[in-house]
């Protein structure tokens, strides 16, 4: 079956326990090391499972700047996608298309502002304004690779994530409730 015919859950699961399998073998570890192992998995696992989302693609750069977390990359996602989902590269076109977003806001900005004190106090707009840039920069703080996203890009990639998010977290519950019950049970 190919992996884009695997459902989210079934990629989650199946990348999850190849990266506990391979993190676990690696060596003794104490309880730090496998609840870091664990996590890792978790979140590699959420990140092949999100199809090449920009979030995604940032969350295994992220994990991928700490050295010890290399190999296991490595092995979950390939030689190939990793040195390309990991390479640093960024087009002439996108940052030229980012300046101009900057320099369209900050012309649009400062008009708000000018308009603000000519009224000799803050509109309605300009205060919703303000409360939609400060938000805005906060998902962009929050969302992997946020900081790269236009607005509109980015509340795609939100929704994206905080579904992943909430996927992940269901399916780790039902891991944990499974292997409580398999350990009451009497099964080591």
């Amino acid at each position: 079956m190919q992996a884009a015919d695997l459902s989210f859950h079934q990629v989650f699961l199946k990348t999850m326990f190849m990266g506990l399998k391979i993190g676990v073998s690696m060596k003794t570890m104490s309880y730090q090391e496998r609840k870091k192992v664990i996590k890792l998995s978790a979140n590699i696992a959420m990140a092949v499972a999100g199809k090449g989302m920009n979030w995604s693609r940032a969350l295994i750069t992220s994990h991928a700047k700490h050295g010890q977390n290399k190999v296991l990359l490595m092995s979950l996602l390939g030689r190939r996608r990793y040195e390309s989902i990991t390479k640093p590269c960024f087009p002439v076109k996108f940052k030229e298309k980012r300046m101009k977003l900057k320099r369209r806001f900050r012309r649009t900005n400062s008009i708000l502002r000018r308009g603000a004190h000519a009224s000799n106090g803050a509109t309605a707009r300009v205060i919703a304004e303000s409360l939609v840039k400060q938000r805005t920069r906060i998902l962009k703080r929050v969302v992997p690779g946020g900081e790269t996203l236009d607005e509109l890009s980015l509340l795609e990639e939100t929704i994206d994530y905080v579904i992943s998010l909430k996927a992940q977290v269901n399916l780790m519950r039902l891991l944990t409730e499974a292997l409580s019950r398999s350990n009451k049970g009497g099964i080591p």
